[in-house]
C-alpha cells in the first residue's frame, strides 16, 4: 500500500512498535527468586497497664493489631491506664503521651492515645475517667472518633470491667482506620506494601524485594516513553524540514525539485480569505437608500377601438358581461390583460382576459405588453 511508504507512516508505526515491545516486557518480567515483604525494624510498646486492670491476651492482641495496622497505614494506638493523672486534665495527659513517645508515623500524624484514669473525678462527678486524644492527620474527624470511645467504653468502664472496654474500643477504632485507608488489619498480618513509615523513636518499616508493577504504573510508564517519542519525532522532523529548506528553497533557486511531505514543519500556509463586507448602517446617520424608478407594474395600453366588459374574472366577481360578441367598431382586436371582461360588450367588441397588458394588436398597428479530641467519663 502507498500509505506506507511515507515517512511519517513509517515513523509513527515504529514508535508504536517501540512502546508496545516495552509495555509487553514489563507486564511478562518473571519475578525476582526473592518474595516482596515488609518488615517492621525496631521495638515499641502500644500498651502500659499501671493500673494492672487489663489481661495478657488483650495487652498481647493489641500488640499483634497494631503491626498489621502500622506496617499498611502508619498509625498506632496507644493504650495506658493509670490510678490518677496527678491533676491533669486526662485529655492533655494522652496529648502529652502521644508527642512523648511519638505514636502514629512521622509521614502521617494519625497517632491515637487512649487513657483510663481509675481514681479521677471525671466531670459528671463520679470515679473515674477516661480520654483519647488524636495526631493531627486525624484532626477532621475528632467527632467521629469521639463517638466510638463513648458507644464502645461507656457501660463496661461504669460496671468496673476496664478490660472489655478497652478491647471493645480498640477494636472499633481499628475497623474505622481499616475502612478510612481501605485495608484489611489483623493479627500479624504483614503484607507487601510500596509505602514506609517511621516513628520519632526509630520504628519503621522496610520493604524488600521484587514488586511487580501494577496496572497503573504501567500505563504512566506508557504514557511517557509515548511523550518522549513524540518529542524526539517532531525535533528530527524540524531537522528534515530545515535540510530541504536549505537545499531547495533558499532565494533564487526557482522550482523545487523535488517534493516535500510535511508532518509538522513545512506546511504551507494559506491565507486568509478578506472579510465580508459590513451591512449598511441604520438609523440617523444611516446614507439615504439609491434612486430608482418605481417597483409599479406598467399600465397596459387601451385599445382604440375597443371597450372593457362589464364583468370581472378572478379576484372579484364573475358576472356582469356577456359570453360572445362582435368585432368592434374599430376592427381591433379584443386584449389579454389584466382587468379585462370576459363578455360581450356594449360597444360590440370582444372582451378582455385578466393580465398585467394587452395581448394582441390595438387599432394602431401596435403589440401590447406581457407581465409579477474527646473526653469521656460516666454519663
Amino acid at each position: 500500500m502507498k500509505i506506507f511508504q511515507k515517512r511519517s507512516v513509517a515513523a509513527l508505526v515504529m514508535v508504536l512498535a517501540i512502546a508496545a515491545g516495552v509495555f509487553l516486557g514489563q507486564a511478562r518480567k518473571p519475578d525476582d527468586t526473592s518474595a516482596p515483604s515488609t518488615a517492621i525494624v525496631g521495638s515499641y510498646t502500644y500498651v502500659y497497664d499501671n493500673a494492672h486492670v487489663l489481661t495478657d491476651r488483650t495487652m498481647e492482641h493489641i500488640d499483634a493489631v497494631n503491626a498489621s495496622l502500622f506496617a499498611q497505614t502508619g498509625a498506632q494506638i496507644m493504650v495506658v491506664t493509670v490510678n490518677t493523672t496527678g491533676g491533669t486534665d486526662i485529655i492533655d495527659y494522652a496529648a502529652d503521651l502521644g508527642n512523648e513517645y511519638g505514636v502514629g508515623s512521622a509521614e502521617r500524624d494519625n497517632g491515637v492515645v487512649m487513657v483510663l484514669a481509675l481514681d479521677d473525678i471525671a466531670q459528671n462527678g463520679l470515679q473515674g475517667d477516661y480520654g483519647a486524644a488524636y495526631g493531627d492527620g486525624l484532626y477532621d474527624y475528632g467527632d467521629q472518633l469521639n463517638s466510638i470511645l463513648y458507644y464502645y467504653m461507656e457501660d463496661d468502664f461504669a460496671a468496673g470491667d476496664y478490660d472489655a472496654g478497652v478491647e471493645k474500643t480498640f477494636d472499633a477504632y481499628i475497623d474505622w482506620l481499616a475502612e478510612f485507608y481501605d485495608v484489611t488489619v489483623r493479627e500479624n498480618y504483614i503484607p507487601a506494601v510500596r509505602e514506609t513509615y517511621s516513628t520519632a523513636g526509630g520504628y519503621q518499616t522496610q520493604n524488600s524485594g521484587y514488586m511487580a508493577p501494577t496496572v497503573g504504573m504501567l500505563a504512566r510508564n506508557l504514557v511517557m516513553l509515548l511523550v518522549v517519542l513524540f518529542i524526539i519525532w517532531i525535533i528530527l522532523d524540524a531537522v528534515r524540514y530545515s535540510r530541504y529548506r536549505r537545499r531547495y528553497l533558499m532565494p533564487g533557486m526557482g522550482i523545487p525539485t523535488r517534493r516535500y511531505y510535511p508532518v509538522f514543519w513545512g506546511r504551507p500556509r494559506r491565507r486568509r480569505p478578506p472579510p465580508p463586507p459590513r451591512p449598511p448602517r441604520s438609523g440617523p446617520g444611516a446614507p439615504p437608500p439609491p434612486r430608482g424608478g418605481s417597483t409599479r407594474p406598467p399600465t397596459p395600453p387601451r385599445s382604440s377601438g375597443g371597450s372593457r366588459g362589464g364583468g370581472i374574472f378572478g379576484g372579484g366577481t364573475f358576472g356582469g358581461g356577456s359570453f360572445g360578441g362582435s368585432r368592434p367598431s374599430g376592427g381591433s382586436r379584443g386584449s389579454f390583460g389584466g382587468g379585462g371582461s370576459f363578455g360581450r360588450s356594449s360597444g360590440g367588441s370582444r372582451g378582455s382576459f385578466g393580465g398585467g397588458g394587452s395581448f394582441g394588436r390595438g387599432g394602431g398597428g401596435s403589440r401590447g405588453g406581457f407581465s409579477g479530641g474527646a473526653r469521656g467519663g460516666r454519663r
